[in-house]
């Protein structure tokens, strides 16, 4: 019996509301800018930036930090041990595997169904099952080990603050790919103001007053690289 694959997506998907973040919202996140390094349409980037991964980050589940790095690390681990069973497997094995592969892929009535998309890749002369497999495992262990030590956690952290954190996180990223550079983590600075505004347009949501702090948002920008 074929595995039915689960949804692996981000989010519950869908579609984005434009106006997710009110006029009068908007109005006083623009104002917040002011002050800011960034040019008209530099503010709007960031403004329809955070009108979207606003409405995606409220979107889901709220899971403590402390069980998403342990499921994330279990994903390293677990295509760690993948690759060293590859990397293990002898000549005559993986002879055999190509062979049996390219059966399932060219053969008219194979006893066993592949996915169109993986058959075109697997017929391509350029690459192999086991070669693609091995470059994909690899980027989804780096990725994985990556994503858990962006985990900054503490007794004290809540999954509301996480999600929190990693909103101002994502905006400060945005703001480094408009300006060059990382936003100020001074709470009275322009970046403080913005984040802190939004913040009380999401905080309803976020299970908990005042969530987007001076304290979220340093550790926020501390948390890109």
């Amino acid at each position: 019996m074929k595995r039915v694959k689960p949804d692996l997506s981000s989010g519950r998907g869908g579609m984005v509301d434009p106006e997710f973040i009110p006029s009068d919202v908007r109005k006083n996140l623009m104002l917040s800018l002011v002050h800011s390094p960034l040019n008209d349409d530099q503010k709007s980037a960031l403004l329809d930036y955070a009108n979207d991964i606003g409405q995606m980050v409220m979107d889901g589940e709220l899971k403590s930090g402390k069980e998403q790095r342990e499921q994330i690390e279990k994903v390293a681990a677990d295509a760690h041990r993948l690759l060293s069973s590859l990397k293990m497997m002898s000549e005559p094995a993986r002879d055999a595997l190509h062979a049996h592969t390219d059966y399932l892929a060219y053969g008219s009535d194979p006893p066993v169904d592949l996915d169109h998309h993986i058959k075109t890749q697997i017929k391509d002369p350029r690459t192999t099952l086991l070669s693609s497999s091995w470059d994909w495992i690899t980027a989804l262990e780096v990725a994985a080990n990556y994503s858990a030590e962006q985990f900054k956690i503490d007794k004290t952290s809540k999954p509301g603050q996480m999600r929190a954190r990693g909103l101002v996180a994502m905006l400060a990223e945005r703001v480094r790919e408009l300006t060059g550079s990382k936003p100020p983590k001074d709470p009275a600075s322009w970046f403080a103001g913005f984040a802190e505004c939004l913040g009380e347009h999401l905080e309803p949501k976020m299970t908990g007053p005042k969530m987007i702090g001076p304290r979220i948002i340093k550790s926020g920008i501390e948390a890109i690289r």
